[in-house]
């Protein structure tokens, strides 16, 4: 291939490249134009996309993600064994990130660029101090333990649609699209592999897939399902997804299910009394009731008898990459914002 024919056709790659760049960046300044994007364009999207992915019983984007790790490789290899050229290679990669990136965003990334959850819901961020957050752990531990349910099984299938149908009562208040697609909870592909890293669920963008690790314990089940739900409604940030998982299982008629959103919620209360109210800490917690801690500690246990400290310590490393890369706090800091969510939202959501 002569040089004029590698620039003809580089040039246009390049111009789609830049330009989807340039649309992406225009998307992270513009929150009413991301807005309109997930509330006008997603929701097509989410429909088309689950409804695809829904026809499989196993994850798609688990095969999708290895695909993805092989075909770079595959590249590389032709180089050195010489089955293909240099240039060629840089080609293919160019082109496959660029049709990578623009799936992703089109497909859901844009909700990083949403207006935040104060701004949609017209509601006034309460001050995040210790006085404030001294009452409220107080005020929600108090609830927590009136809440307590014991229970071992539930059935996941009857979870499902219990949170589905406590989605379509509340996606007016919490200003969601319904139905927004389908939400079937797939497994996961490499279940123990996630289970070792500590990870109890995920949403996969490239096909709108809810993914939840069966290992999870029934009291934690229904909270980490309705937090996947909420990014497959286009919730992006983790506080805020674990913020509706929360109010979603709260307005459950189903007791177990409310005690699994305090339940799953408190450990965050309970670390943020910890860094803000050190000095109050144990006598905080010494009101929560014992079932309570005995769920909290045998949920703990559970989990770190199957994890692995280094795989658990490069999935917290890309993670956090991964959230930096689209403007979003690091992972601690982004799932625990919930209490000031919380603390702001509280009697808005909850009411006693």
């Amino acid at each position: 291939m002569t040089k004029k024919q590698n620039r003809q056709k580089f040039t246009p790659l390049l111009i789609s490249a830049v330009a989807l760049l340039g649309v992406i960046l225009i998307f992270s300044r513009n929150t009413a134009l991301s807005e309109w994007y997930m509330q006008h364009i997603y929701p097509a999207v989410a429909t088309v996309l689950s409804a695809l992915s829904g026809l499989f019983p196993f994850s798609i984007y688990d095969l999708f993600v290895i695909a993805a790790i092989l075909y770079p490789i595959k590249l590389i290899l032709f180089v050195i064994i010489r089955r293909t050229s240099f240039k060629k290679l840089l080609y293919s990669l160019v082109r496959f990130v660029t049709i990578l990136v623009a799936w992703f965003y089109f497909a859901w990334g844009i909700a990083y660029f949403r207006e935040d959850f104060y701004g949609k819901n017209n509601l006034k961020e309460t001050p995040f101090d210790t006085k404030n957050l001294r009452k409220f752990v107080t005020r929600f531990i108090v609830d927590a333990n009136e809440a307590y349910v014991d229970f071992d099984i539930m059935d996941r299938a009857d979870v499902r649609q219990e949170i589905e149908r406590s989605y379509h009562a509340l996606h007016g208040k919490l200003d969601i699209d319904y139905p927004n697609g389908k939400r079937r909870a797939k497994p996961m592909l490499f279940e123990p592999l996630y289970s070792k890293m500590g990870v109890s669920g995920y949403f996969g963008p490239f096909f709108n897939e809810i993914h939840v690790n069966n290992y999870s314990l029934s009291t934690t089940y229904p909270f980490t399902l309705a937090h996947e739900m909420a990014h497959q409604f286009g919730i992006a940030t983790e506080s805020e997804a674990n913020l509706y998982a929360f109010v979603v299982c709260m307005q459950s008629e189903e007791a177990r299910i409310r005690y699994s959103a305090y339940l799953s919620t408190l450990l965050y209360l309970v670390n943020d009394a910890a860094e803000f109210l050190p000095d109050e800490v144990d006598s905080l917690t010494s009101a929560i009731r014992p079932e309570i801690i005995a769920d909290l500690r045998r949920n703990r246990e559970h989990w770190l008898a199957v994890r692995n400290r280094s795989l658990s310590e490069v999935q917290d490393r890309a993670y956090d990459a991964y959230l930096k890369t689209n403007k979003v706090s690091s992972e601690r800091d982004n799932y625990s914002e919930v209490v000031g969510l919380l603390i702001s939202s509280y009697d808005t959501f909850i009411k006693k």
